[in-house]
């Protein structure tokens, strides 16, 4: 489902997962917030994500997700940007960034994201996806590899086609902004890389 936002035509919200390893996402922002219970998961989520909405956002932001942990208190957080320039800017100026710095910190304090930029996609299989996991995973449909920007560490994310048994940290859509510029473009040349992966050979 996907709402489009009144003060920003290019902008929609969502509660779909968001699409891994898009071409045009220069910059990929992860963190994982802990909270105290469910309620205030909920809370926190739909504080940052209408803050989100009020922003004035540039072209160069893509996307931001909210994901509830299937323990109740954990989120995990994805922002795609075009380069790490741009988010840069965004972030160098006080009148863009302040009101949704404000809103966070009432919220819940946390420290910075994780920068990374998306290396590779690795398919499993040929399947829907329901949920997220942080831990690469060799029961998924596909594995996504992040590297920071000291070219150091790798954060993977492994998409699920269910929400796991509970003994692992699963994460389902919760709420989510994505702007509609090429979205379609970039959904399907997604869904074509998994076909395209998962094709015998010969």
């Amino acid at each position: 489902m996907t709402n489009e936002l009144a003060g920003d035509a290019g902008l929609v919200e969502t509660d779909a997962l968001p699409v891994l390893g898009r071409p045009d996402a220069g910059l990929v922002m992860i963190s994982e917030w802990r909270t105290e219970d469910a309620e205030r998961q909920r809370t926190v989520m739909d504080g940052v994500v209408d803050a989100w909405a009020r922003a004035r956002l540039p072209e160069t932001f893509l996307s931001r997700y909210c994901l509830a942990g299937s323990d109740g208190r954990t989120i995990l957080n994805i922002a795609q940007w075009a380069s790490p320039e741009a988010h840069l800017a965004f972030a160098a100026d006080p009148a863009g960034r302040r009101d949704i710095a404000d809103a966070v910190q009432a919220l819940i304090t946390v420290g910075p994201p994780g920068r990374y930029r998306h290396e590779r996609t690795v398919v499993l299989r040929d399947a829907p996806v329901r949920s997220l996991g942080t831990t690469a995973a060799e029961d998924g449909v596909a594995q996504y590899f992040h590297r920071d920007e000291d070219g150091r560490r790798v954060h993977v994310l492994t998409a699920h086609e269910d929400d796991g048994d509970g003994t692992v940290l699963r994460f389902r859509p919760h709420r989510g902004l994505v702007r509609t510029a090429a979205r379609e473009a970039v959904r399907d040349a997604a869904r074509e890389a998994v076909r395209e992966a998962v094709r015998p050979r010969g």
